[in-house]
């Protein structure tokens, strides 16, 4: 997922996926456009979890970055056919210390973001302690896309890429040799770890710590039909059936009540912003309560507020990383 920007069409305030800085711009209208389009917003509001006819922004991306350790297995990209990149490893039957730990990106995203220069999440780690051979990041749909201009960015929904987060969590338990790993996700990251977990439940055994970093778990604002309306017409982004507020995915992911929100013998952390700061969970759509700044949270999982960071800031402030590396140390 992307940072929106904002713009303030018809008096309301309104996300923009375009790159990921945010700014405001306030458009002058005639009165009865004003009025047309503030009602034309109010008549589609009801309809916001209904089906759209097309899905956009679904394309594939470029081959990712490879740095593997050199032994490490060569795991195909199940839906694009190319070579699944990422990087960990120093090589196979090295000793480890802590648990293996890997990283999950989000949407139009891939594994460097876990190693951006300067606030490299992947560098915490190992100025933690932690070595190359217990550090691990995938690349579940291609090389990042974020840069490009909005329209040439590629998205990705969560049920295509299953396959190779399982293929990729066996491979390095597999080449590490240690019995549980702990996993780090943000964003589309999360769900689509959940939903393996789900579909595949040994992982509930074998996954020790999971840290779940502002993800949709019960729907995203930028993904309700008004939005989307606005800004693509009848249309959803990839991706958007899944993470509709309410979709019939989610709630068969969360099961009844959330009985399924935080299952097994994994223990879950949830680091979001709760106020609003992260346009992607944001309280009042056009005016109107949508209540989506708490979707992050989950039912049985220990849930952190971190106010005032917005998307990617929660993934690599240290009043986050700070947070979420206790947690996953706490029983190593």
């Amino acid at each position: 997922m992307q940072d929106p920007i904002y713009q303030v069409p018809c008096c309301f305030i309104l996300p923009v996926v375009e790159g990921s800085q945010s700014g405001a711009h306030i458009f002058s209208f005639r009165p009865y456009v004003l009025l047309v389009t503030c009602l034309l917003m109010l008549l589609v509001w009801p309809f916001e979890r209904a089906t759209a006819t097309h899905k956009v922004a679904h394309c594939r991306s470029p081959v990712a970055d490879v740095a593997f350790a050199p032994d490490f297995p060569m795991l195909q990209d199940k839906e694009w056919q190319y070579r699944l990149g990422g990087w960990g490893g120093m090589a196979k039957g090295h000793p480890w210390h802590h648990r293996p730990v890997i990283f999950v990106h989000g949407n139009t995203r891939d594994a460097s973001d876990w190693d951006e220069p300067g606030r490299s999440v992947k560098q915490r780690f190992l100025d933690a302690g932690y070595s190359m051979q217990e550090l691990w990041a995938l690349s579940y749909n291609g090389k990042a896309t974020k840069d490009l201009p909005p329209v040439s960015q590629c998205r990705t929904a969560a049920e295509p890429n299953i396959p190779d987060l399982v293929s990729f969590a066996n491979a390095v338990t597999a080449y590490t040799g240690s019995p549980q790993i702990d996993v780090v996700a943000h964003s589309l990251g999360v769900p689509l770890l959940r939903k393996m977990m789900f579909e595949h439940p040994e992982f509930y055994d074998r996954i020790a710590h999971f840290v779940a970093i502002a993800g949709p778990n019960h729907g995203t604002t930028v993904c309700r039909r008004a939005w989307l309306f606005w800004f693509v017409g009848w249309k959803d982004f990839m991706g958007c059936d899944e993470l509709v507020p309410e979709s019939a995915w989610l709630q068969n992911l969360n099961g009844p009540h959330g009985s399924r929100e935080a299952p097994g013998l994994t223990k879950y952390l949830t680091i979001y912003d709760g106020t609003g700061s992260d346009p992607f969970y944001l309280p009042w759509l056009f005016w109107m309560p949508v209540g989506d700044q708490d979707s992050p949270a989950l039912q049985g999982a220990q849930n952190h507020r971190v106010p005032g960071l917005n998307h990617d800031e929660l993934r690599v402030h240290p009043a986050a990383t700070s947070r979420y590396m206790e947690f996953i140390r706490q029983d190593d």
